[in-house]
């Protein structure tokens, strides 16, 4: 198996995608720690992974307080025995959609920076010096599409994401010389809480001809209008790509953003 002994910390553990990439991360034989704000979200994960036959540990933390994540590695140091692999999952959307940059309030800037970036990097931070006395570690940041294609009603959201992504290469750079790989994933469309009762609900309201239509089905003709391949990704695919960087078949590759989004980004 590619991870077979391996362990790793997966933030934002209770979320689709962080069950997703830990679902794949143990049949691949990783064992994990899950961190989610809410613990229950988590313990989730852990159960589905339990089920699938693998071996999985759950905590609850607010990874925005220093406190709380120097906490986080503590338990992974006890749970593990070491960390190989930190898989960055965890973050949120805009809570205002199609805002103008005019009524952004400060307060939901801010908010936005601190847990899609400040968190990722303290969190980067507290495993480094760990990997790098072990000449080891494989660093995953899940960043989006908006890091790459600015969206005008969501300017704080791909302002986070463009700067991890570049938080991402400065430190690949950083830890190259002790075979550490940082390296980040750029999801393109998944139906998500966020599009069913947020975005598909605004876009209802945008065009006549969405008025009448579901959520869903306005997400699916946005996804095949957008996407070449005509299909939206699933948690197991970004997890399927997160084994591949968290192996050492990705040992050549650092400081990369890797779009699994249906060919909208193309490069």
């Amino acid at each position: 198996m590619r991870l077979e002994g391996r362990g790793a910390i997966i933030t934002g553990g209770g979320g689709d995608i962080g069950r997703g990439i830990a679902r794949c991360f143990a049949k691949e034989g990783a064992r994990s720690l899950l961190v989610d704000l809410r613990e229950e979200a988590a313990k989730k994960g852990a159960e589905e992974v339990a089920a699938a036959g693998g071996e999985a540990f759950a905590i609850g933390a607010d990874l925005t307080k220093e406190d709380e994540v120097e906490k986080v590695f503590a338990e992974a140091i006890n749970r593990l025995g070491q960390v190989d692999i930190l898989v960055n999952a965890h973050g949120r959307a805009s809570r205002m959609f199609a805002n103008p940059l005019e009524r952004l309030t400060l307060e939901e800037w801010n908010d936005m920076m601190t847990v899609n970036l400040t968190s990722v990097f303290l969190m980067t931070r507290a495993v480094v010096a760990h990997m790098r006395e072990r000449k080891y570690g494989k660093i995953i940041n899940l960043a989006s599409l908006a890091g790459r294609r600015a969206n005008e009603n969501l300017p704080h959201y791909s302002a986070s994401k463009a700067a991890l992504i570049s938080f991402t290469q400065s430190i690949a750079k950083e830890m190259a010389p002790y075979d550490v790989n940082v390296n980040a994933i750029n999801p393109g469309f998944l139906f998500s809480p966020i599009w069913e009762f947020g975005h598909g609900v605004l876009m209802s309201t945008q065009k006549e001809e969405w008025k009448d239509l579901s959520s869903r089905e306005i997400y699916d003709q946005i996804v095949k209008s957008l996407a070449p391949l005509g299909h939206d990704q699933t948690p197991e695919e970004i997890g399927m790509l997160a084994v591949y960087l968290g192996s050492d078949e990705s040992r050549s590759m650092t400081g990369q953003s890797l779009s699994l989004d249906g060919g909208v980004w193309m490069l």
